[in-house]
């Protein structure tokens, strides 16, 4: 989350749904380069984030609230019962190993604290976010190499791959499917998450009544009630994934 109005709309997500105010210490599950931590903390939160390989990152200064995550065993470097929430964006959909993350989470969330992903859905029109194919998400894990490569030898690029010839851009999307997508549906979310945290909710309604994204503003002018226009956004959008500890 990038924009003025992303950073609001997150802001006041994890004030509704977290129900945590100004002070309250955050984790930004998957932060990246740490845009979102700083933001966060300009709004007054002790925000901290994780993510795998950040000093790697070109544009990433590692710091004391900026920490990776130890991979084997995989654990969160905090100690338990540390923060008042747990938030990721746009991550769900890459983590490989989300049962030993939900773990995590659970263990470093203070009692009563909630953690809440905004996340794609299993069902994403009308490409795959990352790289512009059609109906990668509803194949995945088992997308067919062939419809990568008639894709790519149609032009579909994402921004990495342009000057790329099909062949190429065909051989980094079938690694790409098999090492950094990871698509659940909601049931399967729901089954695990509920086995760890004692519940599961998805909050897409409140997405579609107050996110900013395009899906959400269009679903805001069906019709219908906010359960409905949720339930299709989350599953073919984005929506919101919650549990308390």
């Amino acid at each position: 989350m990038d924009t003025l109005q992303d950073i609001q709309f997150l802001d006041r997500s994890l004030r509704d749904l977290c129900g945590v105010s100004d002070g309250a210490r955050i984790l930004d599950f998957g932060c990246g380069a740490g845009g979102a931590v700083k933001q966060l903390q300009s709004l007054g939160f002790d925000a901290w984030g994780c993510d795998n390989g950040l000093f790697r990152q070109g544009d990433y200064q590692p710091n004391e609230q900026m920490l990776e995550i130890t991979p084997a065993p995989y654990r969160l470097p905090f100690d338990d019962s540390f923060f008042d929430a747990v938030i990721s964006t746009s991550v769900m959909e890459h983590a490989q190993n989300k049962e030993e993350l939900f773990r995590e989470i659970h263990r470093v969330l203070k009692p009563g604290a909630t953690m809440m992903h905004v996340m794609p859905g299993k069902y994403y029109l009308p490409t795959e976010p990352h790289i512009y194919v059609p109906f990668v998400s509803w194949m995945w894990p088992n997308v067919p190499r062939l419809w990568l490569a008639l894709w790519a030898m149609a032009g579909c690029r994402n921004e990495f791959q342009r000057g790329l010839d099909w062949q190429e851009t065909c051989s980094r999307n079938v690694i790409y499917c098999k090492t950094g997508l990871s698509y659940w549906p909601h049931r399967r979310f729901k089954k695990v998450v509920t086995a760890i945290f004692g519940e599961c909710r998805f909050a897409d309604d409140y997405y579609v009544r107050n996110a900013t994204g395009g899906a959400a503003r269009l679903a805001r002018k069906i019709p219908l009630p906010h359960k409905v226009t949720g339930w299709l956004v989350g599953r073919t959008r984005m929506g919101i994934l919650i549990a308390t500890k």
